[in-house]
């Protein structure tokens, strides 16, 4: 169900309303609590106006009145429709949203209207259309706050088809693993597994049955289709920096836990290992910092709206770049711009809370500083954040002195062959003798293989 919004104005504010309910419709969250009301010019006519719109206003969870210089035309009772609308809000709610425009000049009912609205209101001023959006979407904010106390939330949602039966005893095993909250340990030893789920609200008993609730399963179920839940990870390594060849892929639909080892066992696998001999050592370097690939598929999961059920979690590796995309967008008030500076605002609070008793995710909200200092101390840029329509990206470059190595050469090291002759290399890449051996000469000249000599033959033994 979603929460009527009764928009009104007179001919004044058309622009503004029509950007107010286009703002709306087009952001994911808000479109999912609210919908508009408004009859637009029919509204602010005068046309029989209690027929038109006396009920939706009465019904409306939500009004929305804008003031400006004009009062608009006078109905037989002496007042504008959008006074009249206010009246019959404000007689059945008494919490109407009220917007004054910043004007030089006012009509004196218009004036006479607003010092009445004052009286029964606070209300906000606002200059252009953007302003007026800005601070619509901050009391819609707080209206969700205030009044979805009740609401359920995904992660929460008691799966009454589930019972102590589909819990997998080996991702209860890794949970375990990677624990970082000893009290849970103590629970297990002296109380047993159901009461561990249910202690970090991973089901609740109904009906004296212990049930999994949705976070549950995602972290716990042997068969997380069994629940229709949309939890996929899309992993491809590409040949190029466009997606258009595709070296590698898997896809990835266990529970959470796993898919974090096998997305790191599939990234270790098609990604580079850069070995150097520091002294008497050999000394092994990976292109990527796995602790920042990480904690962002960890934000990936915890984070993406799993209401999306149309698109995966995507992990697309390319010659260039790591790029990590999740289906939702910023939780409101959450900006691109200041993810760091905002306490944690979690879409989905109980899978963040079994992630938080793991070494996975230590520190609730430091998860971004974390993956920026991971990227400056591997001599790397800090990634990028995007939020782009439905879905937040997170983008790793690689500097462009990584990149001096062509497609083939990064593809014989992430092959781990230990030695290649010309031919060989010819065969399995398809090429001539000329770009075989500068190819290879490169690589030795880069510090990869080393150059040796066997008898007339010549092996590159990679280091």
């Amino acid at each position: 169900m979603k929460y009527k919004i009764f928009l009104s104005s007179t001919r004044e504010f058309e622009k503004e309303r029509n950007f107010i309910k286009q703002e709306i419709e087009n952001d994911y969250l808000l479109n999912r609590f609210f919908e508009i009301f408004a009859f637009e010019q029919k509204s602010a006519s005068g046309d029989s106006p209690e027929k038109l719109y006396c009920e939706e206003v009465v019904n409306s969870d939500i009004y929305v009145g804008l003031i400006g210089s004009d009062y608009g035309s006078i109905l037989e009772s002496g007042i504008s429709p959008t006074e009249l609308e206010y009246d019959l809000y404000n007689k059945a709610h008494n919490d109407a949203l009220i917007y004054i425009k910043n004007a030089n000049f006012r009509d004196d009912k218009t004036n006479e209207f607003i010092k009445k609205v004052s009286n029964e209101h606070s209300y906000q001023r606002f200059n252009d259309q953007y302003g007026l959006f800005k601070q619509v979407r901050r009391s819609l904010g707080d209206f969700i706050l205030k009044n979805l106390k009740n609401y359920k939330s995904f992660d929460s949602e008691i799966l009454s088809n589930s019972s102590c039966d589909d819990v997998d005893v080996e991702a209860l095993e890794l949970f375990f693993n990677v624990l970082d909250y000893n009290p849970i340990e103590k629970i297990r030893d002296e109380k047993g597994l159901t009461k561990v789920l249910s202690t970090i609200k991973a089901g609740d008993y109904e009906n004296g049955e212990f049930r999994l609730n949705n976070s549950g399963a995602l972290f716990f179920a042997k068969d997380i289709s069994k629940f229709n839940i949309a939890h996929e990870v899309k992993m491809v390594r590409f040949f190029d920096n466009e997606g258009i060849k595709t070296f590698e892929k898997t896809e990835l639909n266990s529970s959470l836990l796993k898919i974090l080892k096998e997305a790191e066992t599939f990234f270790y696998k098609v990604t580079i290992n850069i070995s150097e001999i520091n002294g008497f050592e050999r000394e092994t370097t990976h292109e990527y910092p796995f602790e920042a690939i990480r904690e962002a598929l960890v934000n990936a999961l915890a984070h993406r709206d799993y209401s999306i059920t149309t698109a995966p979690i995507t992990f697309y590796i390319y010659n260039d770049r790591i790029e990590i995309t999740s289906p939702g967008r910023l939780v409101y008030p959450l900006k691109v711009s200041d993810l760091e500076d905002n306490d944690p605002v979690h879409r989905n609070e109980l899978i963040c809370n079994i992630f938080s008793k793991t070494k996975y995710m230590e520190h609730v909200g430091t998860g971004i500083r974390r993956m920026k200092d991971a990227m400056i101390n591997h001599g790397l840029n800090e990634p990028e954040f995007i939020e782009s329509g439905e879905f937040f990206k997170v983008i790793f470059w690689l500097n462009s002195s990584d990149n001096i190595l062509n497609s083939r050469q990064k593809m014989l090291l992430r092959l781990n062959i230990d030695e290649i002759n010309k031919t060989e290399y010819m065969k399995l890449f398809d090429v001539s003798v000329n770009t075989a051996s500068s190819d290879l000469n490169q690589l030795v000249g880069y510090g990869y293989f080393d150059r040796i000599k066997n008898g007339r033959a010549v092996i590159f033994k990679r280091k």
